[in-house]
C-alpha cells in the first residue's frame, strides 16, 4: 500500500499538470505559491480558532458549576417557601395545628418549622437577588460601577 502511494506521488506533479493544460512556467509557479500561501493562512487561522475554543471551554466548567449552584438555591428557596405557605394554610384551616408535633418521635412543632422555613427562604431570596444583580455586598455597589464620587 505504501509503495502504491509513493508511485502516485511520483506520477502526480501539479506543476507539470498546470503546464499541460496551458499555463506558462511563471503562471504555474505563481499559482502554486498562492495556493500554498492560502493553505498556510487557513492553517494559522484554524490553529488560532482551536486555541480560542480551548480557552473558552476552559472557563465553561466554572459557569456550569455556578449555574448548578444557582439552580440548587432556587429549588431550596422554592421548598422553603412552600413549607411556610403550607404552615400558614394549616393554621388557617386548623388553628390548633401550629402546636402539633411534626412527628411523634420528633420534638419539633409545626410553627417552629414554619418560622425556620420563612427565615431560610428569606435569606435564600436575598442571596439569589445579590447573585443575579452581581451586587458586591461588602461595598454595596455593582462591580462595573466606579467607587469614585463625581464632583
Amino acid at each position: 500500500m505504501a509503495t502504491a502511494e509513493a508511485e502516485m506521488a511520483k506520477l502526480y506533479h501539479p506543476y507539470d499538470t498546470l503546464k499541460a493544460i496551458g499555463f506558462t512556467e511563471t503562471e504555474a509557479k505563481s499559482f502554486l505559491s498562492e495556493i500554498g500561501n492560502a493553505v498556510s493562512k487557513q492553517a494559522s487561522k484554524l490553529s488560532a480558532k482551536t486555541s480560542e475554543i480551548r480557552v473558552r471551554y476552559g472557563a465553561q466548567p466554572s459557569r456550569l458549576r455556578e449555574s448548578y449552584l444557582k439552580g440548587v438555591m432556587f429549588v431550596a428557596w422554592g421548598y422553603a417557601f412552600a413549607i411556610w405557605l403550607y404552615v400558614i394554610a394549616m393554621q388557617l384551616f386548623y388553628p390548633q395545628s401550629v402546636y402539633w408535633p411534626l412527628a411523634i418521635w420528633l420534638p419539633l412543632r409545626l410553627d417552629y418549622l414554619g418560622e425556620a422555613a420563612f427565615i431560610f427562604s428569606f435569606f435564600l431570596a436575598a442571596a439569589i437577588a445579590i447573585w443575579n444583580t452581581k451586587m458586591d455586598y461588602r461595598v454595596g455597589r455593582h462591580h462595573h460601577k466606579p467607587n469614585v464620587i463625581a464632583t
